[in-house]
């Protein structure tokens, strides 16, 4: 699930600067925004750490946003991380400190991004089978932010239909993940293929056609007789390969990727605890010309109000054949045949 942050905050200066029941003179209150997603599959854990702000001048909130000092904290605060067993009781893991980084790659926008680029972070190991809870002490008014998750386990992709003819439907089948939400699962069916250049016989690019076959976050799914969630979709590959994919004379395609032994459909599926389900369900835009939209948080804080939510997501990945006559259409089909595809066992490097 991939989450846009700057449009999260964004959405804050516009609920801070809002036409509501709001006096503009008030005193300064201190409102923390905390996003952290732990996938005890990483090797750095990150938890960025805001503060909203009110905008000194009316209409400034856009040039407020460029000064630092607006929403970092910096080391005003001490962020830990707490290790509790599946009954909630503390574990005797010390507490798992979290530091400040500016390594880390993050686009440019409206928020500050120059200098001072300020994550939180550990290298330390996170425990799929325990719960973590986060604890943000503020320094300066001794304000505590608070929020626990469980860590979302392995799950797998057991079967995908590699019949891609377009004739009929057809399912991915998958054992769900130890505390994941019923619809926190996002998947993408990928064709992989590499192209060489003709003249030099070199592999000179491996490429990748995504499609998402979950674009609804609240999406629930079915179960079968063998006690496995399953997603029914309608592939389209020959039509995505012709439209993003242009004839080239001076190339031959191949499916898969260079000693991959043909093996071109990926299946990339995601599973996320139910708090990040329902923090992106709370701020889905509604159908309506009335917004009105309760702002989701698993976090508590001591003093005054916190937004955001801690919560976990773990990756799986899984990479599958298609069927000969599958292939068959790929190579001489009417919809592909013009993008020069061949068999991959011709490619001799």
């Amino acid at each position: 699930m991939n989450y846009n942050y700057a449009s999260f905050c964004v959405y804050l200066v516009c609920l801070f600067t809002a036409c509501t029941d709001f006096n503009l003179n008030a005193p300064y209150k201190d409102v923390p925004v905390v996003y952290g997603i732990l996938n005890y599959q990483d090797s750095i854990h990150y938890v960025k750490i805001y503060k909203g702000f009110q905008p000194k001048e009316n209409g400034s909130a856009f040039i407020d946003a460029q000064n630092p000092d607006s929403i970092y904290y910096y080391n005003n605060i001490t962020v830990v991380l707490e290790e509790y067993d599946v009954n909630d009781k503390r574990t005797s893991r010390p507490n798992i400190p979290l530091y400040i980084t500016h390594d880390f790659e993050r686009d440019s926008g409206i928020f500050y991004y120059k200098d001072e680029r300020i994550l939180y972070y550990t290298t330390e190991n996170i425990n799929k089978e325990m719960i973590y809870k986060i604890k943000i002490t503020n320094k300066l008014n001794g304000n505590i932010i608070e929020g626990k998750t469980p860590i979302v386990g392995d799950f797998r992709i057991s079967n995908i239909s590699s019949d891609l003819n377009m004739l009929r439907s057809t399912s991915i089948n998958f054992i769900s993940a130890p505390n994941a939400a019923k619809t926190g699962y996002e998947i993408h069916v990928n064709f992989i293929y590499f192209e060489v250049e003709i003249s030099t016989n070199k592999v000179i690019y491996t490429g990748k056609i995504e499609k998402n076959i979950c674009p609804n976050i609240s999406e629930t799914f079915k179960t079968n007789n063998y006690g496995e969630l399953y997603k029914e979709f309608v592939p389209t590959l020959y039509d995505d390969l012709a439209v993003q994919l242009k004839p080239n004379s001076n190339i031959v395609r191949y499916i898969g990727w260079e000693g991959s032994n043909g093996s071109c459909i990926e299946v990339e599926a995601w599973a996320a605890e139910e708090s990040m389900v329902n923090f992106l369900l709370s701020n889905k835009p509604t159908n309506s010309f009335v917004q009105v939209n309760n702002i989701y948080t698993n976090l508590t804080a001591s003093e005054g109000k916190v937004f955001g939510f801690l919560s976990s997501k773990v990756k799986t990945k899984r990479t599958f054949n298609i069927t000969h006559a599958s292939e068959d259409s790929l190579y001489f089909g009417s919809k592909t045949n013009h993008l020069g595809f061949r068999p991959w066992i011709e490619y001799n490097p």
